[in-house]
């Protein structure tokens, strides 16, 4: 019995492709507006305007903005170093379970 070819660069090629394309469709139709939870939180619970509220760690990029670039699409960018960073995270957590079924008797 044959085996199939292995193509699996060429379809996370592919695919981290398709996906910063889809990035790139839909982040300039993004709405602006705030989101139901930031909505809620301003003003049913009122937790983002208390004083003593302070972020225990700082956003790398907050509100999906990049402080050192001072360009029209950073929105953009951010989402895509946010793809590479759930992909790093992916593959890095698929290597370490593929190690431990392998050590594992």
């Amino acid at each position: 019995m044959k085996k199939p070819p292995k193509n699996i660069p060429l379809f996370i090629v592919f695919g981290l492709s398709f996906i910063i394309g889809l990035v790139f469709l839909i982040m300039p139709f993004i709405s602006h507006k705030p989101d139901g939870l930031q909505k809620v939180s301003e003003k049913t619970v009122g937790f983002l305007k208390k004083e003593d509220f302070k972020p225990v760690v700082k956003a790398p990029m907050p509100d999906y903005t990049i402080p050192i670039l001072k360009h029209n699409n950073v929105k953009q960018y951010a989402g895509i170093i946010g793809v590479f960073v759930v992909f790093g995270i992916t593959v890095f957590i698929g290597f370490m379970l593929k190690r431990r079924r392998k050590n594992s008797p």
